[in-house]
């Protein structure tokens, strides 16, 4: 293959106008990033609207269907196309942060397009499980808010604190509530929904552990002391106005520890949670 810039590829895909589009342009730059050139003088462009806009309706939050109850095709689906479009969303969440920041070592570039690759495999396995229930990736209504998150931090030490050490950690929490639940259905692709939730889990450990790895980086760069580091995260996740949701106070502890997250930082995380739910 010959050589191609990094950055431009990379928004080719984020304005990615099909799914399919997305996924393809994702891994093909995964499979070819070595012969992928890197020219930090490139402008950064504003993105469009999201590729999911195209062909998925957008309603608020309450209003996307949970699938709360695993006893019908409809019901399943419903749970599996709002998790579909949350490893949909994370893709551009991994892509955008290649993009949009310049400068950094090719490590840094290699890992998120690494992550945004396996989050096209999540969505890929997800949508195939849907699909064998009648049923497809923008059948349903959809939110906007992983992105939203992600477009209103452009600060690369609050990005990597907000979404792999924020957003993508509480993936690792909502995990187990999630297997749980499909563990008690008795629906016919009960045993291929755990499967890929579990790889989901695995995966999602290192992308966490991946923007520890980053976020120690700029702390570094920024002459944060290592002391400093749990408060310096603590107070990101504050002044984005991040919380948690309610029926997953409780934190997975062994993921969160083998993601590199502190017992300082766990605890500081669990206080604000009972904090929250238990006002004055």
């Amino acid at each position: 293959m010959e050589s191609h810039e990094l950055f431009s590829a990379l928004f080719d895909a984020l304005n990615a106008k099909t799914a399919q589009e997305k996924c393809a342009l994702t891994q093909e730059i995964w499979q070819n990033f070595s012969n992928f050139s890197i020219e930090h003088q490139q402008a950064i462009l504003p993105l469009g609207i999201p590729t999911f806009a195209h062909f998925c309706p957008i309603v608020p939050p309450h209003k996307v269907p949970q699938g709360k109850y695993l006893k019908t095709d409809l019901n399943v689906a419903h749970l599996l196309h709002s998790v579909a479009h949350i490893e949909f969303s994370a893709i551009d969440l991994a892509l955008d942060c290649a993009y949009r920041f310049r400068n950094l070592p090719l490590t840094f570039y290699r890992d998120w397009v690494e992550v945004a690759n396996e989050e096209v495999k999540h969505f890929l396995a997800l949508n195939a499980l849907l699909e064998i229930l009648g049923f497809r990736y923008g059948d349903f209504g959809v939110h906007t808010l992983l992105l939203d998150s992600m477009k209103n931090c452009n600060v690369l030490l609050d990005r990597i604190a907000l979404i792999p050490r924020g957003m993508e950690a509480v993936g690792l929490d909502v995990n187990p509530f999630l297997c749980a639940k499909v563990q008690s259905s008795h629906h016919a692709i009960k045993r291929e929904l755990l499967e890929t939730l579990e790889i989901i889990l695995q995966d999602e450990i290192a992308h966490v552990s991946k923007g520890n790895v980053w976020f120690h980086f700029v702390c570094e760069q920024e002459k944060i002391a290592p002391k400093e580091r749990a408060l310096k995260y603590f107070e990101i996740l504050k002044n984005y106005h991040f919380s948690f949701p309610k029926a997953n106070a409780q934190f997975n502890i062994n993921a969160r520890l083998q993601a590199g997250f502190s017992a300082e930082e766990l605890k500081m995380l669990e206080n604000e949670i009972f904090l929250s739910q238990n006002p004055k």
